[in-house]
């Protein structure tokens, strides 16, 4: 009997109880949602494998997570305290598999009650494979013109090659990695300079080292000309002059362009040897060119020229004759003197016949 009136009593007025009991579970949903507070953090989504396998394309760099609580609990949280990775450990062969984001809070952030935490995304689509490792051959990569008058000439990097770990089909393609840049711009002598290695994508990583790189240079070769250079006619015979020969030539260097530009020719850098000649008359004389070693003599220039020669004439000088003859000298005015007393006394002598002949005629 008691039982019954104690259903009697529950089932009594049921609408006006159920309309209570559905306002309280009302109230205490309202009440609940005023004292919870949400928070959602950006957090980095790193990938873990303990078996060697690795990513082989893009995924998500960060997933956002939320976390419900109570205000003044989620007040003490930080992006910090939660962690999101992918876990490859289970994966055995290459292939596309889905991945759920999994979380982990740290040993502050777990003593929080209750914390609901939700990740958006919660799947992640990756492809894998094996991850290996490979030396491959550091390149530099060198830029810039040298000075005017130089050309590059090599470059050589030490040490000349670096450990690569990725993905298989990755690592099996890359054949070098290039250095940072190099300049050599108005460079005229060669160099050392530091720098490091590039980054070759997402998926390729080695070690950060720095490395030396040596740049050679040489200079550039190129011709000039030179024209009226003159010519010198040297070992000439004392008894022998020059009358006429080709007093000026032109040639072609070959050498460095910058030592060229310097270049002036010496006045005697263009002989002719007349050692050899004793007689007058016209000859050919081979040329000398007295070219330094760091250039070269371009071909199709002028070999030989005539050269036209003459006996000195021979003059004696007047002191040179007094000294010889002094008595011919001396005795001549003597000789001249007498003589010219014998003509004058012989037409004196002739003059005063004809004056008595002429008398005689009666002419006077």
């Amino acid at each position: 009997m008691k039982a019954k009136q104690v259903f009697d009593k529950i089932i009594e007025n049921w609408q006006v109880k159920a309309v209570c009991f559905v306002i309280s579970i009302f109230l205490y949903v309202v009440y609940q949602n005023q004292s919870v507070d949400k928070k959602v953090f950006s957090v980095p989504l790193a990938v873990e494998s303990k078996n060697g396998f690795v990513s082989v394309e893009p995924h998500p760099r960060t997933v956002a997570v939320s976390a419900r609580g109570k205000a003044e609990e989620l007040a003490q949280v930080r992006e910090s305290d939660l962690k999101a990775y992918l876990d490859l450990s289970y994966i055995s062969h290459d292939g596309s598999y889905d991945f759920p984001v999994l979380i982990t809070l740290s040993d502050s952030a777990s003593v929080l009650n209750p914390l609901e935490i939700r990740v958006t995304p919660e799947i992640v689509h990756l492809k894998v494979e094996e991850e290996i490792t490979s030396y491959v051959d550091i390149v530099p990569l060198i830029s810039g013109k040298p000075a005017e008058g130089y050309l590059f000439k090599s470059a050589t990097v030490k040490p000349e090659q670096i450990a690569i770990t990725g993905p298989k089909t990755m690592v099996e393609n890359c054949k070098s990695l290039q250095t940072l840049n190099i300049s050599m711009s108005n460079a005229k002598t060669a160099f050392t300079a530091k720098t490091k290695v590039e980054k070759k994508g997402l998926f390729i990583k080695h070690d950060d080292i720095e490395v030396s790189v040596t740049v050679d240079l040489e200079q550039e070769m190129g011709s000039k000309r030179f024209t009226r250079i003159p010519v010198n006619i040297v070992n000439v015979n004392p008894a022998l002059e020059v009358r006429a020969y080709t007093t000026e030539v032109a040639f072609t260097l070959e050498g460095a362009i910058v030592n060229l530009e310097k270049f002036t020719p010496d006045p005697t850098l263009v002989t002719a040897d007349a050692s050899k000649i004793h007689e007058a008359g016209t000859v050919y004389l081979d040329l000398a060119y007295l070219v330094p070693r760091s250039f070269r003599l371009v071909d199709g220039y002028t070999k030989t020229i005539p050269v036209t020669f003459a006996k000195k004439e021979v003059t004696a000088e007047p002191s040179d004759i007094s000294e010889n003859i002094p008595e011919e000298i001396t005795e001549e005015p003597a000789i001249i003197e007498a003589s010219e007393a014998e003509a004058t006394a012989e037409k004196s002598d002739s003059s005063e016949q004809k004056k008595e002949t002429k008398k005689k005629r009666g002419w006077w």
